[in-house]
């Protein structure tokens, strides 16, 4: 006993009459006065007591595999029986053991089972050279490399993919043997979190390998490239005719005509190879090489300033956080419709000129566009849900520069109803919040027609802004000068 108890396994003794006498009274008188170990004793035989009861039950009925269950069952069974009927013995067993090395030394053969044929024949136990049998299959072939996924980020005009034009185009998910094509438009596909690509006007590429150890794109037509650095064992190849663009990390461009091959670097470097030998292109460097020409006559040239400010205006599109199954499902594209052609922003970053299509998180995002004199100014805002279809946005067109729009703007300020617009405002001022605001575009005909009047920024919720707006969507105006302009209203 221990600490004045009786330990468990001794009562699991007990039961097996591993205990004397004298120690069975002891344990006995102690339990009928230790409540604690009564306990003890009582689960231990109960334990003990169902050991019985499954020793003593037949084979169970097992609808699976019962032939093999059954005898698992009997063999276990008998085998546990004859363990408990005799104590092992191991001097017979050591016995054997000296006799079997002796043996062994005697005919020449000093491993343990060397006259079992099976273990003769055992591929652990046998030499190529004894048995005559050599393994010719080599080292074992290494993992395929994993495949790399390309989403189109941004779209204008007309593109094609495997020669058909895409409806859903940014639902497409490219891969090894992909190719697209553009007419006057332009599209750029992300396939990394810092490396995406961009396919210009009147060109085609192909992407023959597109997997995690080599990106092969072939191209006809320009593309701008942007290649986070490569790891070891990585490569980036760029297939234009005759000769073959490699880098290791960089943003530059390839263009590739009949006549002629242009790669220009913005930043990084760019190695230039064909039959005839290879040529290195430097940050802000550019090389041309016309067709029929060996490359080794050949020799960089210096960018123009022009040249690489066209690297800095519209890079290909790479969106943060790239995760290219989550991204798929979670974004979705919006459309920015403009008349004629105007660069546009969204979120403060410049896309290009519009129209376009962008890829966007669900959410309200800011659109800006260009004016005449290429000052942005907000154009709106827009609600894109995470739906396939995404959301279009139109952008005004630019108001017509006018001379005399005093007498308007006092008629606007003039007509707004007052009553209707402190209704609007009511939750706001009994939230106590105060110096709100609203920024319009407003345009009106010589007759006094309202042509348009959006929303360009306002601190309001949705639901108060469009209140406000409808306020001041009823202003009547006279007749007089046509006029558009921008009004900033304190509410």
């Amino acid at each position: 006993m221990t600490s004045g108890h009786v330990a468990p396994h001794r009562w699991a003794d007990l039961w097996a009459g591993r205990v004397g006498d004298d120690e069975r009274a002891l344990m006995e008188r102690h339990a009928e006065s230790c409540r604690a170990c009564a306990r003890v004793r009582q689960r231990v035989t109960r334990a003990s007591d169902s050991f019985v009861a499954i020793r003593a039950q037949s084979s169970p009925e097992v609808s699976w595999d019962a032939i093999r269950a059954r005898v698992h069952w009997s063999v276990s069974t008998e085998r546990r029986a004859a363990l408990r009927k005799r104590r092992p013995a191991y001097g017979w067993l050591a016995a054997a053991t000296v006799l079997g090395i002796a043996a062994g030394l005697a005919t020449g053969r000093g491993g343990l089972g060397a006259g079992d044929p099976a273990a003769s024949s055992s591929p652990i136990a046998a030499s190529p050279e004894r048995s005559g049998h050599v393994d010719r299959r080599g080292p074992p072939l290494a993992p395929a490399p994993a495949p790399l996924i390309g989403l189109v980020t941004r779209a204008s005009g007309d593109v094609m993919i495997d020669g058909v034009r895409a409806s859903d185009l940014f639902a497409r998910r490219l891969a090894t043997g992909s190719s697209l094509a553009t007419a006057e438009g332009r599209v750029d596909i992300q396939f990394g979190s810092d490396s995406a690509f961009a396919l210009g006007p009147m060109s085609t590429i192909r992407l023959r390998r597109f997997d995690a150890r080599t990106v092969e794109l072939a191209i006809d037509g320009t593309v701008d490239i942007v290649v986070a650095p490569r790891s070891d064992g990585q490569r980036f190849l760029v297939d234009a005719g005759e000769q073959v663009v490699e880098v290791r990390g960089t943003q530059f461009r390839v263009s590739h005509t009949a006549g002629a091959t242009t790669v220009a670097c913005h930043h990084g470097l760019v190695t230039v190879a064909d039959a005839t030998g290879k040529v290195e292109v430097g940050a802000a460097r550019r090389l041309d090489v016309a067709a029929g020409r060996p490359l080794s006559a050949e020799h960089t040239v210096a960018l123009s300033a022009e040249e690489s400010a066209s690297f800095t205006q519209a890079p290909p599109l790479a969106l943060p956080l790239w995760d290219p199954i989550a991204l798929a499902r979670s974004s979705a594209p919006l459309e920015i419709a403009t008349v004629g052609l105007r660069p546009v922003r969204v979120d403060g970053i410049e896309l290009g000129t519009a129209p376009l299509r962008v890829r966007v998180m669900p959410g309200r995002h800011s659109v800006e566009a260009a004016d005449s004199v290429g000052r942005f100014r907000r154009a709106g805002w827009v609600d894109v849900a995470g739906e396939p279809r995404g959301a279009r946005f139109e952008v005004p067109a630019e108001p017509p520069r006018t001379g005399s729009m005093t007498e308007r703007r006092r008629q606007l300020r003039e007509g707004i109803d007052r009553p209707h617009l402190a209704r609007c405002m009511r939750s706001i001022a009994k939230a106590g919040l105060t110096g709100s605001y609203v920024q319009i575009e407003i345009a009106v005909d010589a007759q006094g027609a309202i042509g348009y009047l959006n929303v360009l920024d306002t601190d309001l919720p949705q639901t108060t802004a469009a209140c406000v707006r409808e306020v001041l969507t009823g202003v009547r105006f006279g007749h007089g000068a046509q006029a558009t302009w921008r009004e900033h209203i304190e509410l």
